[in-house]
């Protein structure tokens, strides 16, 4: 599992903003594509007035845009359990339809799949019916773009070049592909398909193969790759990683939560100096930190009643945290909605910070780690015993 990670040469405004033709010229889109998309030569699959999605192909790439007319804003938005997410996108392939298994076949390339992994990733069926995790060593290209159209609109655009020898696809070949879209501002999902699920959310893995769209692939011509913007060399908009990460000895960030489970809050980090005090961020959803609530609940009831303090940290809210703690018992204080995570640098999950009596960072780490619990061992046996106050002797006579 690939654990959260909070990270995206182009400008910055580009990622929320409108970025032209690399020419400056404002493209046509529904004549002419964008980005060098072929788009009179393309095979449009899907038309309607939300959204209209092509493929054209040659002997070297899949090539396959996505206009939403009416997605105008990039800005990120927030998950039900309070992740920031912003404007993604799917293309889902099955290339090899023919097989009667469904698995190893399918291969699923996405665009800004969260905030910090912007530009093209994707996944492959591992064959047990999942997914691996996210890879982000596609030899293609991708992203998302807002455009200007020459009616002064702003639309957004979403393109991915795919090399054919990278899904084992040659010309003459057949095969199927959909494309899923999300947007939190405004609030939008999109795909290919028309498949719906009334009253739920749909996400690209709802979408059955038997909606997808068949397409053989062509001879087509040439094209100049290097139009196709590489989304992976953006820069993020992300509010995460805002700041590096305290270092040893350096003092520990002070620390925020909107609400608390199993502790009357709030409190600071300077109403607890002269304990110890261990700084933890974690998930629900990330399944690393949850094999570490074993250790961590050791930890508070091996401490818990000597000058310790063990505080946990999640961006998650009673919505998503509260169903979670009905089949997990967690013995020590949660913050919710904690806006921590960005100002202590954190970039992946589950992360913990032990901090000295005087506020000082002494040790940081994944929260599994056995160091954490001889760093925490140490320090609070050195609250326990202060060292003895050295006698003067008495002068000599």
């Amino acid at each position: 599992m690939k654990n959260y990670l909070f990270l995206f040469g182009i400008p910055l405004a580009v990622n929320f903003g409108v970025a032209d033709e690399p020419t400056g010229a404002i493209p046509d889109l529904k004549a002419d594509g964008a980005f060098g998309f072929p788009q009179k030569q393309a095979t449009v699959l899907w038309d309607q007035p939300n959204l209209r999605f092509s493929v054209w192909n040659n002997g070297e790439y899949v090539f396959a845009q996505a206009v939403l007319w009416t997605d105008d804003d990039g800005s990120l938005g927030k998950t039900d359990d309070n992740r920031e997410i912003g404007d993604w996108s799917v293309l889902a392939l099955d290339v090899n339809p023919d097989l009667k298994s469904p698995f190893k076949a399918g291969r699923d390339y996405a665009l800004n799949p969260w905030p910090g992994d912007e530009g093209l990733h994707y996944q492959i069926e591992n064959g047990t019916g999942g997914k691996t995790t996210l890879k982000d060593d596609s030899q293609g290209r991708g992203a998302i773009r807002y455009v200007n159209t020459p009616d002064g609109q702003v639309v957004r655009v979403d393109t991915f070049l795919i090399p054919l020898s990278e899904v084992s696809q040659k010309v003459g070949d057949k095969i199927r592909l959909a494309y899923w879209g999300f947007s939190p501002k405004p609030a939008l999902t999109v795909n290919s398909t028309g498949f719906e699920r009334p009253g739920k959310q749909l996400y690209p893995g709802h979408i059955p193969r038997s909606k997808y769209s068949e397409y053989v692939l062509t001879k087509g011509g040439a094209i100049d790759a290097t139009l196709v913007p590489e989304g992976r060399k953006d820069v993020s908009i992300s509010t995460h990683r805002t700041v590096p990460m305290p270092k040893i000895g350096e003092s520990a960030p002070e620390i925020s939560a909107k609400e608390w489970i199993n502790f009357k809050g709030p409190v600071t980090l300077g109403a607890l100096r002269g304990k110890v005090v261990v700084v933890e961020f974690w998930a629900s959803w990330c399944g690393p930190c949850m094999a570490c609530i074993p250790h961590l609940n050791d930890l508070q009831h091996n401490y818990g009643d000597k000058n310790f303090q063990l505080l946990s940290f999640v961006e998650e809210g009673h919505l998503t945290m509260d169903p979670f703690l009905k089949n997990r018992t967690v013995d020590y204080p949660i913050g919710l909605e904690s806006g921590s995570l960005p100002t202590y640098g954190v970039g992946a999950i589950p992360e913990a910070f032990v901090i000295d009596p005087a506020g000082k960072v002494i040790w940081h780490g994944n929260s599994a780690s056995p160091e954490l619990d001889a760093v925490i061992a140490k320090a609070v046996a050195a609250i326990q015993t202060p060292p003895a106050t050295q006698k003067s002797e008495a002068p000599q006579p």
